[in-house]
C-alpha cells in the first residue's frame, strides 16, 4: 500500500499569524493605510458623550463650542452646556448636548489631501 504524504500549507501573502476575517476586515476598511496616519479616534456615546484620543492641545474652549488640536486635524464641537470632563494626552472627554462635529484639515499639512 502507497503511503499518503502530507503537503505543507501555503502561506498567502501576508496572513501569517491572522485570522482570515480579520484580514479580510481590515482590507475592506483599508485599516493599514488608516494605522499608519496620525488621526485622532473619536467614540461617541449618542450624543451626550465624545472621547477623543490623540488630542495635542485645546485650541477653543467657549460656551457652546469646543476646538481641539489633533495634529493633522481641527476637530470642533458645537452644542449646549458642553464641557471638557477630562484631558490628558491619552484621551478628552467632552460631554453635554453635542449638536454638531466638525472636523478642518491642517493648513500646511501636506498630507490632508490623502
Amino acid at each position: 500500500m502507497s503511503e499518503v504524504k502530507k503537503l505543507p500549507r501555503k502561506k498567502q501573502g501576508k496572513n501569517t499569524g491572522k485570522s482570515i476575517k480579520q484580514e479580510i476586515f481590515n482590507t475592506a476598511f483599508n485599516f493599514s493605510q488608516l494605522q499608519s496616519v496620525s488621526l485622532p479616534h473619536i467614540e461617541a456615546d449618542g450624543n451626550r458623550e465624545l472621547l477623543i484620543e490623540g488630542c495635542k492641545g485645546i485650541i477653543a474652549y467657549e460656551e457652546g463650542r469646543i476646538s481641539l488640536n489633533t495634529g493633522k486635524l481641527v476637530v470642533t464641537v458645537l452644542g449646549g452646556g458642553i464641557e471638557i470632563k477630562a484631558f490628558s494626552d491619552i484621551q478628552t472627554v467632552i460631554s453635554g448636548d453635542i449638536i454638531s462635529i466638525s472636523f478642518e484639515s491642517v493648513q500646511g499639512d501636506k498630507d490632508a489631501d490623502n
